[in-house]
Parts: C-alpha cells; sequence; structure tokens
C-alpha cells in the first residue's frame, strides 16, 4: 500500500486508529518506506514521551504556505501498551497556533469522525479546511461549522470516490471563493498505465 501511495504521490497521510494495529515496530517500518509524512499530533509513543510522528508539515503551494496537521481517533482502545492517546481538542488549539506562524492556510487531515470534526472546528479558530475520515461520508459539498468560517469534507472511502476542494486565495492568504467536486470512480475512468502496471506486476 505505501508503494502504490508513493507512486501517486501524495503530500500527507494522517495516521489512523486502524493504522495502530499493524503495531509499533510495523507501523515504524511502514513510515520509513513512505516518500511523505505521516502525520499524528496526538499519538504518543509510550514510554518515550514523544509523538509517533511528526503532528504536521508547511508545503509551499504557489505563493502561499499550507500547513497540514493530522489527528488520530482519541477514542481507539486497545493498544495502550503501545501508543498513549492525546485529547485532540487539547493538543489542536497549540498546532493551530504553530503553524498559523508559518502558513497561509491552515488544514487538518483527520481521523476523528464527522462529527468530531465540526465539533473542534467550532471549538478551535484558525482552521480552513478539515478533511476527514473513519465516518466514511461522501461529501459533494464542504459543510460550514456552525458559526465559523472552517469547512468540513469527507470522500468516502475505499477509493471510491475522490474529493476536489479547490480554494482561491488572495494575496495576504485569505480564501476568496471555493468549488467542490466529488466525483465517483466508475468504469468509464480509463486506468492510469503506471499504476495499472504496477497492480499487474505486484507480489505481495
Amino acid at each position: 500500500m505505501i508503494d502504490a501511495m508513493n507512486l501517486l504521490g501524495y503530500d500527507a497521510m494522517a495516521i489512523g486508529d486502524l493504522d495502530l494495529q499493524l503495531g509499533l515496530d510495523v507501523l515504524r517500518d511502514r513510515l520509513a518506506d513512505a516518500k511523505f509524512p505521516f502525520l499524528s499530533a496526538n499519538v504518543m509513543v509510550t514510554g518515550e514521551n514523544k509523538l509517533l510522528a511528526q503532528p504536521y508539515v508547511v508545503l509551499s503551494q504557489g505563493d502561499h504556505k499550507v500547513g497540514i496537521i493530522g489527528l488520530t481517533w482519541d477514542q481507539a482502545v486497545g493498544m495502550e501498551s503501545q501508543f498513549t492517546l492525546l485529547k485532540a481538542s487539547e493538543v489542536l488549539p497549540k498546532y493551530v497556533a504553530e503553524v498559523g506562524q508559518q502558513a497561509d492556510v491552515i488544514i487538518v487531515l483527520s481521523n476523528m469522525g464527522l462529527d468530531e470534526d465540526l465539533s473542534l472546528a467550532k471549538s478551535v479558530p484558525g482552521i480552513d479546511l478539515f478533511v476527514g475520515g473513519r465516518s466514511r461520508v461522501p461529501m459533494p459539498e464542504s459543510q460550514l461549522a456552525e458559526g465559523t468560517g472552517t469547512l468540513v469534507v469527507q470522500a468516502g472511502s475505499q477509493g471510491e470516490w475522490v474529493g476536489r476542494r479547490y480554494l482561491t486565495l488572495d494575496g495576504t492568504g485569505r480564501i476568496t471563493s471555493r468549488k467542490d467536486e466529488l466525483l465517483y470512480l466508475t468504469e468509464e475512468y480509463v486506468d492510469d498505465q503506471e499504476m495499472r502496471a504496477f497492480l499487474d506486476n505486484y507480489q505481495p
């Protein structure tokens, strides 16, 4: 899976609760295999007093800087011997403030679920967009969290959908408009030749 994601050219990935079930040693091996950053601001390695992965990354996008923060579902249970999960609501304000000093746009890659994303969007100001998972909801349009300027979106699961969210920025980095698109990947979409060859020749 990591080889395929490397080929796809991911910018970043948030660690999910199912990833933790691989165990610390295997997960660290997969982090090392990736040519993109795994992110989580709230997964600690038990007994090491440090995060499993980097909490965020700041990328250049044209003339702007985009900060991406990763969140792992903090209610996951069963892996406490290797991982300690910090409350997302407690760590997120710290990293939003830190990333806000470096980036024009702040995106949270979240494994928290849609309801939690909406709740966090209302309680933690300064975030432009939540790109979420775990609830696996295909959302044709971004949802504006009540009383905020924060957009929340998901794009289904299992690679059935591709979500595109276009944000237009002015010279100061302020979002002036957005466009949402959700594509259902039916057979009418032709396979990417390089990916098709990778899959055809894959040896598990």
